[in-house]
């Protein structure tokens, strides 16, 4: 884990906001945030919105600016801006701005936010994993100024990032689910092959499937639903017809 990361974590997990707490920060649009990134990761909703801001369909857009590969521990596709030159600037930044500001990816809109989810407590005191709430707390910054304060509220009022944020909560739910699955199927000895045949299912559903014409959301519960429906068959026939030896 590089230092940044390193430092995002310890913010996150000793510096946690709540939606009315305050924090300072004032953007002087120098750029310097959108370089040495190689972690802007996209979700759904943020290739759907740069597809729509610069009228491109969402494969054009992955084609151009994307990549993806299978994370190392949630065993999911995923998809990232591709950085470039050497700089490892953002590949959506021309002439130190954003050219898709109106619509740009929630972790950059956030910035110098973060958001991640994690356990919460119930009454009764044991954490429970379907009771997950979104934490917001401020990454160590490097660049703008200390002069304004702000909510976090308010800061994401900004970009029409809702305080109850629907999308994200699926959005979390899902890909959970899916590296659950995933993480399963790999302990049955699941071929290669196979592998790659139920990951490339698993990134065009999560991605790929969506009309930049019509809403997101219900859009992405149908797939989701599909997907989803679709891992508790291949569980299924993996244990009835392979159990504990090699499939595919």
């Amino acid at each position: 884990m590089d230092a940044r990361m390193m430092g995002i974590l310890e913010s996150f997990e000793n510096n946690s906001l709540g939606l009315d707490d305050t924090f300072q920060f004032k953007c002087r649009g120098c750029g310097k945030c959108c370089n040495n990134r190689e972690d802007i990761l996209l979700t759904a909703r943020d290739l759907y919105n740069i597809a729509k801001e610069l009228c491109r369909t969402i494969e054009e857009v992955f084609e151009r600016y994307c990549e993806s590969y299978v994370g190392s521990s949630s065993r999911i596709p995923i998809v990232r801006l591709k950085p470039s030159g050497p700089e490892n600037k953002c590949p959506l930044l021309y002439n130190k701005r954003c050219i898709v500001h109106k619509n740009k990816p929630v972790v950059c809109a956030l910035f110098p936010l973060g958001r991640a989810t994690g356990m919460m407590k119930t009454e009764n005191g044991p954490e429970k994993p379907d009771d997950m709430k979104p934490k917001y707390f401020v990454q160590p910054i490097e660049c703008g100024t200390l002069n304004q304060t702000h909510t976090v509220r308010s800061w994401l009022g900004q970009f029409g990032i809702p305080a109850e944020d629907e999308f994200y909560e699926v959005w979390t739910d899902t890909v959970t689910s899916i590296s659950d699955f995933f993480r399963r199927i790999e302990k049955k000895n699941v071929t290669p092959k196979t592998m790659g045949i139920l990951w490339s299912a698993a990134f065009s559903m999560l991605y790929f499937q969506f009309d930049t014409k019509k809403d997101l959301l219900p859009q992405f519960r149908e797939n989701r639903a599909k997907l989803l429906d679709f891992i508790a068959k291949t569980e299924e026939m993996a244990d009835m017809f392979f159990g504990g030896g090699q499939v595919g």
